[in-house]
C-alpha cells in the first residue's frame, strides 16, 4: 500500500553547461508555493535529470537543483531520458498521487482556486487518473482536439483528449498498472512520453471550467521562443530576492 501524501516528480536534462540555465528549483519552487507544501509531512521530491548532452556537468547541474532549492529536500536521480525518468518517477513513488513537472514550467497560483487536498479528494471522487494544468486558456487549440465540462460543483474540470507534459497530478496505481508497461525508456524527448501515451489509453482531464485562464507558464528551457524568454526573465527577476532570503 502507498504510504505518504504525494509525490513531486522534476524531470530535466543538462540542458546547458551554465547551471544558471538551470529552472528546475523555479519548478519545484512554484509547485510548493502553490499548494502550500513547504514542511508538510509526507511531501516526497525528486529531480530525475537525463545527463545529455553535457553529461560531463551533471554534477554541477543537480549541485544547482540542490542549491536552488534551500531548506528543501530533493534527491536527484539519474536518467537516460524523459521516458527513462517518467518510469523512474512512477515505481519509486511513495504516495498515492505524485505531481509530474518538466523543469520549465511553473504554476499560476492566483488562477488555481482549490487546496491540494481538494484537488485530490475531487479526482478520487471522480475517477481522475490524470488531471493537467493548461498553458492557456480553457478552450479547443492546438492539440486540445476537444474539450468538455464535466466534474462537479466542487472541482470543475474538462474532458480532453490527450495527456501532454504540461504539469499534471497522475494516480499511481493506475500509471503502475496501465501505462509504464507500454513506455519504452529508449524513447527519447517528450513524444515518448505523451504522444505514446496518448496512443495508448486516450485522454485525461484539464483542471477548471471551459474558459478557464491557464494555470501554468512555460519558461522555455530550450530558449528558442523569444515570448517564452521574457516570461523566464521576469519570473527569475521576481523569484530572485525570495531565493536570496531563503
Amino acid at each position: 500500500m502507498p504510504s505518504g501524501f504525494l509525490n513531486v516528480n522534476v524531470f530535466s536534462n543538462v540542458a546547458s553547461t551554465d547551471i544558471g540555465r538551470c529552472l528546475a528549483p523555479l519548478a519545484v519552487r512554484s509547485c510548493l508555493d502553490t499548494f502550500c507544501l513547504r514542511n508538510r509531512d509526507g511531501v516526497v521530491i525528486r529531480a530525475f535529470v537525463d545527463p545529455n548532452p553535457n553529461p560531463s556537468h551533471f554534477d554541477a547541474w543537480a549541485d544547482a537543483i540542490r542549491g536552488g532549492l534551500p531548506g528543501v529536500n530533493v534527491e536527484v536521480v539519474k536518467t537516460t531520458g524523459l521516458a527513462s525518468g517518467f518510469i523512474k518517477s512512477i515505481e519509486m513513488c511513495e504516495a498515492p498521487y505524485a505531481i509530474q513537472l518538466e523543469h520549465d514550467f511553473v504554476f499560476v497560483g492566483r488562477r488555481i482556486d482549490h487546496s491540494i487536498d481538494e484537488i485530490l479528494a475531487g479526482m478520487r471522487r471522480l475517477g481522475i487518473n490524470y488531471l493537467k494544468f493548461n498553458k492557456r486558456a480553457n478552450r479547443v487549440r492546438g492539440y486540445d482536439h476537444f474539450m468538455v465540462q464535466a466534474g462537479d460543483e466542487v472541482l470543475p474540470v474538462c474532458r480532453i483528449n490527450g495527456r501532454s507534459n504540461n504539469p499534471q497530478i497522475v494516480e499511481i496505481d493506475y500509471y503502475r498498472r496501465m501505462v509504464v508497461p507500454l513506455l519504452d525508456p529508449s524513447r527519447k524527448g517528450a513524444s515518448g512520453v505523451e504522444g505514446w501515451i496518448c496512443r495508448q489509453i486516450g485522454g485525461g482531464y484539464v483542471y477548471g471550467a471551459l474558459g478557464h485562464p491557464a494555470t501554468a507558464a512555460h519558461l522555455d528551457g530550450r530558449n528558442v521562443r523569444f515570448k517564452d524568454r521574457i516570461r523566464r526573465a521576469l519570473y527569475k527577476r521576481a523569484a530572485a530576492p525570495e531565493m536570496r532570503s531563503s
